[in-house]
């Protein structure tokens, strides 16, 4: 019998509730383990690895399912390991840390396998998890948050209110890890004071040449002499921003657009604006789709939700004819941009996608990158009608994924599909799906 190991320590006192023994079969679509009492009650177990048997207590119970932490780790499953990250007991940023990375992976391909055959009533083969570059230091961006207490860090695993304090974020490229610990050095020494709230948020993102940009969300904003100071306390900052909880980012000090290089495209981004976080992955996806593409020299290509259209014009400079739309008027003003800096013409259209369908709308095919949210059953109901042959679905939700894809069975076969290991250490997963008219 093995004590509690690192990473399962639970926080706080102790209530007195129920307890039970389980054994844990398996990782839920939030990266809690998932076990069953006798009854056949499913339990989710934070920080427990398929093959684990825990003593847990339940802290919130419901007729059907519950949740539970752990008391005491009996045995250890085969795929556990130490978490390598020293916050990880506390912090709710990574879920599964305490995988080894293949387990990690195989946990996901289910998730997808599982959400398909649950939600969509799909049945087919799920690959292996496609994973590039490392399992730590992949994020371009990291938004972490502050305290009135003056703790900075990350949001706790058992209170999302609460904000726990991490010095280092493993996830992160280490541009972001060391304008992060800048920031900290700046507030310990006196030099700079957060927005003294609790909701406060502070984006990092890191270009391809190092450069920063911050953006303070939340909160009391700051003045324009403070966020210049930063400018020079924290290496790599070119561009501060601030943002009330429902507006968008402003210009403090710096540099209005972060200038990054996205697959031999050169972007200026607007604070603010959507990009993919793993820069390794995302070009894997990219090396993938293009293979399932194949010439597209000639091809009339919409590409839905389309961010900065990173994809848009790639495909356009090899002679697609490419119609974007994307609701963000900044990130639509950066794909102008991009396209015209590489001499690539795509048609960009700042509408909702709900109201980019009309009558005249043609294609060959079709990407849709959608929110987490996926879909609009209205969006849904163009793509069953719309005059096109096939259609790629990039996907970072497979609960939604799976939702759409029922919605337009209908009319569309779905011919392949391949997830991605653009999260490592959490439970999200990003797919993508190639569909055919049948």
């Amino acid at each position: 019998m093995k004590p509690i190991t690192k990473g399962l320590e639970p926080s706080g006192p102790k209530p007195e509730l129920e307890a039970s023994s389980l054994g844990i079969d398996g990782i839920a679509a939030g990266g809690d383990g998932v076990g069953r009492e006798a009854s056949g009650r499913v339990v989710f177990v934070p920080r427990t690895a398929p093959g684990d048997r825990v003593d847990v207590e339940v802290t919130r119970s419901r007729a059907r399912w519950a949740r539970a932490r752990v008391v005491r780790l009996a045995k250890e499953g085969p795929d556990r390991r130490i978490a390598p990250c020293g916050a990880y007991d506390g912090c709710g940023g990574c879920r599964v840390q305490h995988l080894n990375p293949e387990a990690q992976r195989e946990a996901k391909r289910r998730l997808v396998r599982d959400a398909l055959e649950r939600i969509g009533g799909i049945e087919t083969s799920v690959p292996r998890l496609i994973a590039a570059g490392g399992e730590f230091g992949y994020r371009n961006r990291v938004t972490f948050s502050t305290a009135r207490s003056g703790v900075m860090g990350l949001r706790s695993l058992d209170d999302p209110a609460r904000v726990v304090d991490v010095a280092v974020c493993l996830l992160a490229e280490p541009p972001v890890q060391a304008a992060w610990q800048a920031l900290r050095g700046a507030v310990a020494s006196g030099d700079w004071k957060p927005p003294a709230d609790d909701n406060a948020r502070l984006t990092l993102r890191a270009s391809s040449d190092g450069s920063v940009d911050l953006t303070i969300r939340g909160g009391s904003t700051i003045g324009a002499g403070n966020a210049q100071d930063l400018l020079s306390l924290v290496p790599g900052l070119v561009g501060v921003h601030v943002a009330a909880d429902e507006g968008g980012p402003q210009l403090a000090a710096g540099a209005t657009t972060l200038a990054d290089r996205w697959q031999e495209i050169d972007f200026d981004l607007p604070a603010g604006v959507f990009m993919q976080v793993n820069r390794a992955v995302s070009a894997a996806m990219d090396r993938w789709l293009d293979a399932k593409v194949g010439d597209v020299s000639g091809m009339r290509v919409l590409d839905l939700y389309s961010g900065v259209g990173a994809r848009a014009i790639r495909w356009a400079s090899k002679g697609g004819l490419v119609t974007a739309c994307e609701v963000s008027e900044r990130a639509a003003t950066a794909c102008r941009e991009a396209a015209a800096g590489v001499g690539a013409q795509v048609w960009v259209r700042t509408a909702r996608v709900e109201d980019f369908f009309d009558e005249s709308i043609t294609a060959d095919m079709v990407v849709v990158n959608p929110p987490r949210a996926g879909m609009s059953r209205s969006v849904c109901g163009a793509l069953v009608d719309l005059p096109a042959e096939r259609l790629a679905y990039v996907s970072c939700d497979p609960a939604t994924l799976a939702r759409d894809l029922d919605r337009i069975g209908s009319s569309w076969k779905l011919t392949d599909l391949q997830p991605f290991d653009a999260f490592p250490q959490t439970a999200h997963v990003e797919t993508v799906a190639w569909l055919e008219r049948p």
